[in-house]
């Protein structure tokens, strides 16, 4: 067996174990404000399961509400085409693409909606089984680790890790610019299914901690500012009583020392 059939028979017996883990049915909801409300700015968004677990997160430009509308369920090609590339990464032991685990697992879908324009495109390119999938693309006479999000157009759709490590620009390029995924993978260290189902499981994990810890219900100053009521000012009031509370005692310290 070659270290690429070995790779995809990994990336097979990590799927069912990802899937499972990520619950299904999920729906929109906005943030903050809805298309209407904030015609030309950036929208926030959280993809939300049916135990009100939010599991993607994204920003949208207002033109794009079409595609994510609020309250709308969303399609389980979205879900799966999510699945599929953490099914992917968690052989790779390479710091480039590991260190990006969190990322796709909450904000993957941020990079595929920039380049797509209509929901029909958005669909179509999430349904191919193909993507999205790890490679080196050659730019500038260098080879740089990315990840394929999707076809277009005839041409690829990449996003570039740069040397942060980080999702960079995604561009379009032609898929001889690509390292042939045979070759590729003969030079990768790939983890055992055991160890990869781990790694998946650790970030699953680490990714529901951090929504149970992200709490959007805490009213901020400027909620109090624009939306007064009850539950708004309460907190923010308390903060305000403590914060006088210490000015005093502060004060009252230095007019006793007489300084």
């Amino acid at each position: 067996m070659t270290n690429y059939e070995n790779y995809l028979t990994t990336v097979e017996q990590i799927y069912p174990v990802v899937f499972r883990k990520l619950t299904t049915p999920w729906h929109i909801e906005y943030r903050d404000a809805l298309p209407e409300q904030n015609p030309k700015g950036c929208l926030d968004i959280n993809l939300v399961a049916e135990d009100a677990t939010v599991f993607h997160r994204l920003k949208i430009s207002a033109n794009k509400a079409e595609i994510w509308s609020d309250k709308q369920a969303v399609n389980n090609a979205l879900v799966e085409y999510i699945i599929r590339g953490a099914a992917r990464m968690a052989p790779l032991r390479q710091a480039a693409y590991r260190k990006n685990f969190a990322y796709w697992l909450e904000s993957c879908l941020q990079v595929v909606q920039s380049v797509v324009i209509r929901k029909a495109e958005l669909q179509q390119a999430v349904s191919d089984n193909a993507y999205p999938y790890p490679s080196k693309v050659k730019l500038n006479g260098d080879y740089l680790p990315c990840w394929v999000l999707c076809a277009k157009e005839q041409q690829l759709m990449v996003s570039v890790i740069d040397r942060s490590g980080q999702f960079g620009l995604t561009r379009s390029v032609d898929a001889s610019q690509l390292v042939d995924s045979e070759r590729w993978f003969e030079a990768q260290v790939i983890d055992s299914a055991e160890e990869a189902s781990d790694t998946a499981t650790e970030y699953v994990k680490d990714l529901l901690e951090s929504t149970e810890k992200h709490d959007d219900s805490e009213p901020k100053l400027v909620d109090a500012v624009k939306h007064p009521s009850a539950s708004t000012l309460s907190p923010v009031v308390s903060v305000m009583l403590m914060m006088g509370i210490v000015v005093a005692f502060f004060v009252i310290f230095k007019f006793q020392l007489g300084f």
